[in-house]
């Protein structure tokens, strides 16, 4: 007769766990292997930075109108907005006006735009620009100044107040003056939407404003009685 004691010890092991060390040591020796492959360190060549011939402000307002932009040219900043107090685009009777510019008063609050989705009641949103591009007739925005993008993209009509002491020639130029880490989100703004995507047939205000004015201060060159400036060729239907 024989007995089979209830205290034997089996040792097992789980075939699971054998795996899962297989996969990490498998891991570890693809990316030892990678370590070892990695080049030595070469820094990125010197890109120079490309002057951009021509008159940066001349430039700029000509650009800016061949992509359908508006602009107007001021003595002083306090000249600027005295004439954009006299539009209509600025009649807090008639309009939902938002405003991140000293000296401009929206009639749209915070408080509303604590919810975006109400952006897209702002006909006409006021905002400054402290850098210009001569070369593309654009104007970099940041969080600096306006303080909510949608309130630019979702507007009718966007006005931007630059001092054209701060155009430069190219992008080059704007982009090493540039400090990205800076700022939430930038953009550069050229003119106002637009697209010719379907058939070639070029369409104004598609993903955007329908219009966009930049108004120069600190100019030499302003007339005494502000004029507008416009290519002979924009789709002025969609201005008002």
């Amino acid at each position: 007769m024989s007995v089979t004691s209830n205290h034997t010890k089996r040792t097992t092991e789980n075939p699971r766990n054998n795996a899962d060390m297989d996969q990490q040591e498998t891991k570890n020796s693809i990316l030892a292997r990678i370590r070892a492959g990695k080049p030595s360190f070469h820094p990125l060549p010197e890109v120079p930075c490309y002057g951009y011939p021509g008159d940066p402000v001349t430039n700029f307002v000509n650009k800016l109108l061949e992509f359908d932009g508006r602009a107007i040219k001021f003595k002083t900043r306090q000249d600027a907005i005295e004439w954009l107090s006299k539009q209509p685009e600025t009649d807090s009777g008639k309009n939902v006006i938002y405003s991140s510019a000293d000296g401009v008063d929206g009639n749209i609050t915070e408080d509303e735009l604590s919810d975006l989705h109400n952006a897209h009641r702002i006909e006409t949103c006021v905002t400054d620009s402290h850098l210009g591009v001569g070369e593309m007739g654009s104007v970099w925005v940041t969080d600096n100044t306006l303080r909510h993008a949608a309130c630019a993209l979702l507007s009718r009509r966007l006005f931007i107040f630059l001092d054209s002491n701060d155009i430069v020639g190219g992008l080059h130029d704007a982009y090493s003056g540039i400090r990205l880490a800076d700022h939430q989100y930038g953009s550069f703004y050229t003119g106002p939407s637009a697209t010719a995507d379907i058939e070639a047939v070029h369409i104004t205000g598609a993903q955007g404003p329908l219009a966009l004015t930049v108004m120069l201060y600190n100019c030499d060159d302003a007339p005494a009685e502000p004029l507008l400036m416009t290519s002979p060729n924009a789709d002025t239907s969609v201005w008002q």
